[in-house]
């Protein structure tokens, strides 16, 4: 993988969006590969196409690319809050691919966001359109990448370091057995997920777990068999390999460094 962009391929444009939706295009489209199947290449899409700007020749699973100099924040803007909705609740959402680029244009990282960790609870409404804009009243979305599971980011480039792509892929197919689940089931599998990793410990117990009764209360207000829900949700990640039962209320978190290979 050659993480030098290729700067001279947007000579020909002025804006520095367009010559940054070339140069990092050009770059997946050498170097991108799939992470649903064995293909190492990517085809891009046609341009204008919705929600997806490449696809897995092989298999045809879709990824939408968004690329930044320097870092991703917290969240990510992407199209209209609706459609996302609709893809979430299909089951039809592209997995994301997020590039960063430094100043000399080489990459510095590159990760991928796994579809199925897309929930409705890592969507937000953006504020929508002014009565006064072309589109009035069109609501665009934010993707809360901090409300995403350290297994749905999967990192085929960390700090200018490539990762090991049998381990990338390995860590992506773990998480397609998120598919057995319904929309409302992954989304509190995925939340329960994200608030162990909060914890900042690898084991932990029953009782921490516990500790998130209030915050899910909060999410789902109406719900008042929260505890049992969370015993469940263990259930449910130890199942999918995500957790192991080390013994009687005691957990281990399963998530591997993929550095390691």
């Amino acid at each position: 993988m050659n993480l030098t962009c290729e700067i001279s391929l947007a000579e020909a444009y002025t804006s520095g969006s367009q010559r940054a939706r070339i140069v990092t295009e050009a770059w997946v489209a050498s170097n991108g590969y799939c992470l649903a199947c064995d293909s190492d290449q990517l085809i891009a899409t046609p341009r204008n196409t919705k929600a997806r700007d490449f696809e897995c020749p092989q298999c045809n699973h879709p990824y939408e690319l968004k690329s930044t100099r320097g870092s991703f924040g917290r969240q990510i803007n992407d199209g209209a809050y609706s459609a996302m909705m609709g893809r979430i609740e299909s089951s039809s959402t592209s997995s994301f691919l997020l590039l960063s680029y430094d100043p000399a244009w080489m990459v510095s990282s590159f990760q991928a966001v796994h579809h199925l960790f897309i929930t409705p609870l890592t969507i937000q409404a953006r504020k929508p359109l002014s009565d006064s804009a072309v589109r009035s009243g069109w609501t665009g979305c934010n993707i809360l990448l901090d409300r995403i599971p350290k297994e749905g980011r999967i990192d085929l480039v960390r700090e200018s370091i490539v990762m090991p792509k049998s381990a990338s892929r390995k860590q992506f197919r773990q998480s397609e057995k998120l598919a057995c689940l319904s929309v409302s089931e992954r989304t509190w599998t995925t939340i329960v997920l994200n608030l162990l990793h909060g914890l900042a410990i690898s084991t932990f117990t029953l009782a921490d777990a516990y500790s998130f009764e209030d915050r899910l209360s909060k999410i789902y207000p109406y719900n008042r068999n929260i505890r049992p829900k969370i015993r469940q949700q263990l259930q449910v990640l130890r199942d999918l390999g995500f957790l192991k039962f080390l013994d009687r209320g005691i957990y281990k978190l399963e998530h591997n460094d993929i550095s390691k290979g």
